[in-house]
């Protein structure tokens, strides 16, 4: 009897792990990004003035910067800037999040 039940457990199918949720890019961005960034992207912020953050919402800015390098500024910080990676904080998945986030600014 117990072979038979661990025969029939044996074949019984093994359901997928659930998918890893990754944070919404706006929780994200609220949290690490808005004290310089400001919420809506244009870095009109005390912080975002003083350190001269770029203001997403532009045009130039949209055209001439890639997704490379906004995941490669956010994971590893823009030198000779205050703009700190965040390598240690976020994770590659929780940084792809924000891209397509940060895009969006600029269709405002």
């Amino acid at each position: 009897m117990i072979a038979l039940v661990l025969a029939l457990l044996a074949q019984a199918p093994v359901p997928s792990p659930a998918p890893i949720q990754t944070q919404p890019a706006k929780e994200i961005f609220e949290k690490h990004c808005t004290l310089c960034h400001g919420a809506d992207g244009r870095s009109q912020t005390k912080k975002g003035k003083q350190y001269k953050a770029p203001d997403f919402t532009t045009a130039k800015w949209q055209r001439t910067t890639t997704d490379d390098e906004i995941a490669d500024a956010i994971t590893n910080g823009v030198p000779k800037t205050k703009m700190k990676g965040f390598r240690e904080k976020l994770s590659p998945e929780q940084i792809r999040t924000l891209i397509p986030y940060l895009r969006a600014f600029g269709k405002k």
